[in-house]
């Protein structure tokens, strides 16, 4: 089974709990900060590497490059820890005792290992070894891997997210081409909608749940002309009416189906989100929204089956963002406590520059490579069920919510809002939003933000 790069680790109410007493071990002065000469002579050197990776293909894929860079550079030598998540990674902060280079499946910690100072700021040994990001990345990776002026990490493979849908459902409907707005898919959802005799809803057409899947990230603005964070570093809910709007159209389509019966649907296909059970592929929906990961799935799965992929749509009045779309990905930091930083950096900037390692795990996980001029060798690029993926990443106007020293508590605090609204709950969505959008200001202001 494939899971996504950036849903492979829960974040637990105890790992919240580390994230947020998670404080530096400092760095060491007497390290220059600066990148090493690959060319000159090293003193031997073992440096560690935790990521959350754990499949025995992912591992695979990691040691035979690690393997390869020793080979050339006898005197580096990486000693790799595979399924670690960030609530370990702050542990071992706390504890003194953090590893050389942690890989997070999410970045929503960035800024809040950047700010509390876990992590080291990237750009003195980027500029050193002489690495324009601008010209190595794609710039949908820095939002995700930058807090203010530093690059407090490196990206390494990404998501883009999309809308799939069944072609011979469509053509059975009537309908001759997919939606580009959040009303048209509403229209086709209903046509696609099939029930059984009695009554009882064999085949839904799109359900848009946020906590089914990866539905959250219909919510942070890139499918809707909004933003998360205005200007000001304050949340724009209650200032925007587009979020008012998102959410009508939400709770919309879930009234059609009932709320019981989509939680029927949440309940019965969550844990067969990316597997063989997968509704799309079963046949009970004729959509979904999705990360490119499942194109991967669904070759594994059911390779036979016809279906397609299109960026997701947007929010009516929103059509000049259509084609854009949520990205965000792997990040790999250097910790802040590391005894061997250049040495270190040297492992780290090897793992998320070689084009060759890069594509190898992109084709191993099936996510997106980082680096433009991996991209451009990957094979997959033009493949009809890739390529809307690399258009969405490559795309100048998508992106990820900005992020904040809170880390990933901003979301938690606007997911759990969500649901609540969706079940019914919080019934009036414009005082709903303004007192999540309080809440999450106030956990930004008490962070440092």
């Amino acid at each position: 089974m494939f899971k996504s790069i950036t849903g492979a680790t829960a974040v637990t109410a105890a790992g919240v709990l580390l994230l947020a007493g998670c404080t530096s071990t400092g760095s060491t002065s007497s390290q220059p900060g600066s990148a090493i000469s690959p060319g000159a002579s090293h003193k031997a050197t073992t440096v560690t590497v935790w990521t959350f990776n754990h499949l025995p293909n992912e591992v695979a894929a990691f040691k035979a490059t690690l393997d390869r860079l020793h080979a050339k550079y006898p005197w580096l030598t990486v000693k790799f820890v595979p399924n670690k998540d960030d609530a370990a990674y702050a542990k071992a902060v706390a504890a003194g005792d953090p590893p050389d280079v942690f890989i997070s499946s999410t970045p929503d910690n960035v800024a809040k290992f950047c700010y509390n100072g876990t992590v080291s700021d990237l750009s003195p040994y980027l500029s050193s070894a002489k690495i324009d990001t601008a010209k190595t990345f794609p710039p949908a990776t820095l939002v995700y891997t930058r807090y203010k002026s530093k690059q407090c990490a490196l990206p390494l493979l990404t998501d883009a997210f999309a809308l799939y849908y069944n072609k011979k459902m469509f053509a059975a409907a009537g309908i001759t081409k997919p939606p580009t707005t959040l009303a048209e898919l509403t229209a086709d959802a209903k046509k696609l909608t099939v029930k059984n005799a009695d009554g009882s809803i064999k085949t839904y057409g799109f359900v848009p749940r946020s906590d089914y899947d990866v539905n959250r990230y219909l919510f942070v603005g890139a499918h809707s002309g909004t933003e998360f964070y205005g200007k000001d570093g304050r949340t724009t809910f209650a200032s925007d009416p587009k979020w008012q709007q998102l959410l009508a159209w939400d709770k919309d389509l879930i009234d059609y189906y009932g709320t019981a019966n989509v939680q029927k649907f949440v309940g019965r296909y969550q844990p067969h989100a990316d597997d063989a059970g997968n509704p799309l592929l079963t046949g009970a929906a004729a959509m979904e929204y999705d990360g490119e990961w499942h194109v991967g799935e669904i070759a594994t799965e059911k390779k036979d089956f016809d279906y397609g992929v299109v960026p997701m749509p947007v929010l009516d009045g929103s059509s000049g963002t259509y084609g854009a779309g949520s990205t965000l990905g792997t990040v790999a930091y250097l910790s802040a406590g590391s005894k061997h930083k250049q040495e270190a950096f040297f492992a780290l900037q090897q793992l998320t520059t070689d084009t060759t390692f890069l594509n190898t795990l992109a084709d191993t996980v099936y996510n997106i490579p980082t680096t433009f001029a991996a991209l451009k060798a990957w094979d997959k690029r033009d493949d009809p069920h890739w390529k809307p993926f690399v258009d969405i990443f490559e795309n100048t106007h998508s992106s990820y919510k900005t992020l904040t020293a809170a880390g990933i508590e901003d979301m938690d605090t606007w997911r759990a809002f969500l649901l609540d609204y969706e079940q019914g709950r919080t019934k009036d969505a414009a005082s709903g939003l303004a007192t999540v959008g309080k809440k999450i200001d106030s956990l930004n202001s008490e962070s440092g933000q």
